[in-house]
């Protein structure tokens, strides 16, 4: 660290600016901005996903991604200070807007009597030609880490440097939570422009985390008549919704196709998802759900009611897209045109009152 005096007012502005125009925030760009206005020049950013597991870091020399071959493979396990960082994070929710310090002094975590022959100081002192060190901790389970560091000969932390840097951690997180706040305001904007032009008229937005982030009157009343009235508060309040898990599923099924669809006392759930992807491999995902009344289901019909309804050529067309055929190769087979094909598509479906292929093959495939 240098001597020189930190203007707090210009880094607050140039943060206030920065917000603004950033793509991603904790970037290189950051570490500048703290390397010129308070003179920490040995500064680390760490990723890891809200699960605690390590992506990337950045520090002034470029980012590196994790591999088999990543330095912080050898200290992982062993790292103490990232596990409490992370427990502590799990245990108290803290999200993108928390502007509370969390400052965590290496020499505070460490055990004094083997401070010196730690993994962690030895790896700090390889890596970052280092022996101090003071984390904070930001983000969804504290999945962004800024690490400052100090040499052996500069001496551990002084109380003077760590009431600074709990200064220097609130410009950061408050310029941190208008930049997420700006950001999901884009992001809701796109989901809702997407739901829109679906046509669909009752619809919430979501983060991963359960806190309900858009929604319409429609969704509030279709959502009363399942979960009673109380629901217009929850929903409308900053607290996560304790229902809407069961509604996106467990971690396991998230991780499946979508969209996803639910069925719920007579109402369709659909479950879409946006991720906004980081450079550093963090993974912010939303959804999107729309809910509309269950449509009455469709009479049964059988094959042998179709076959009756349909001509021997229509029959002919039935059994080669059941076999796979596409309508190109079934005009070859028939020798018509493509066109013709496809008006025996349109008379077979609309006989047997189905809609597609899949539905076709539900109908007559399971008979061949």
């Amino acid at each position: 660290m240098s001597n020189k005096k930190p203007d707090s007012v210009d880094f607050f502005n140039d943060l206030s600016d920065y917000q603004i125009s950033a793509q991603e925030f904790f970037s290189p760009v950051l570490l500048d901005y703290i390397k010129n206005t308070f003179g920490w020049e040995k500064v680390l950013f760490t990723y890891y996903d809200t699960q605690g597991n390590f992506l990337s870091w950045t520090t002034q020399q470029g980012s590196l991604k994790d591999s088999s071959k990543h330095p912080y493979r050898k200290l992982i396990q062993q790292d103490i200070i990232r596990e409490i960082i992370y427990q502590e994070a799990v245990r108290d929710h803290l999200t993108y807007f928390n502007v509370k310090p969390r400052l965590y002094q290496s020499t505070d975590i460490l055990p004094n009597n083997q401070y010196e022959t730690s993994e962690y100081v030895h790896f700090i002192e390889t890596n970052f030609q280092s022996h101090y060190s003071v984390t904070m901790a930001f983000g969804i389970n504290a999945y962004i880490q800024v690490t400052f560091f100090k040499t052996k000969v500069q001496g551990d932390f002084t109380l003077a440097e760590i009431e600074q840097l709990k200064g220097v951690y609130v410009y950061i997180a408050t310029s941190y939570k208008n930049f997420k706040k700006f950001e999901q305001s884009k992001i809701v904007q796109n989901i809702q422009s997407k739901i829109i032009t679906s046509g669909e008229k009752a619809f919430l937005v979501t983060d991963d985390f359960t806190h309900v982030m858009s929604y319409n009157q429609k969704a509030v009343e279709c959502l009363t008549g399942i979960l009673g009235s109380a629901i217009a508060q929850q929903i409308g309040g900053q607290e996560p919704c304790n229902w809407l898990p069961f509604l996106l599923g467990t971690s396991g099924e998230q991780e499946s196709s979508y969209p996803q669809t639910r069925i719920i006392k007579n109402y369709v759930f659909k479950i879409h998802t946006f991720d906004q992807v980081y450079s550093n491999g963090i993974v912010d995902r939303y959804h999107w759900i729309t809910i509309a009344k269950e449509k009455p289901k469709k009479a049964v019909r059988s094959v042998k009611h179709c076959d009756a309804a349909l001509t021997p050529t229509e029959q002919r067309v039935v059994k080669l897209m059941c076999d796979g055929l596409t309508y190109k190769e079934i005009a070859e087979r028939m020798i018509v045109s493509y066109h013709t094909v496809k008006k025996h598509v349109e008379n077979i479906y609309a006989k047997c009152d189905i809609n597609s292929r899949f539905e076709l093959y539900q109908l007559f495939g399971r008979e061949g």
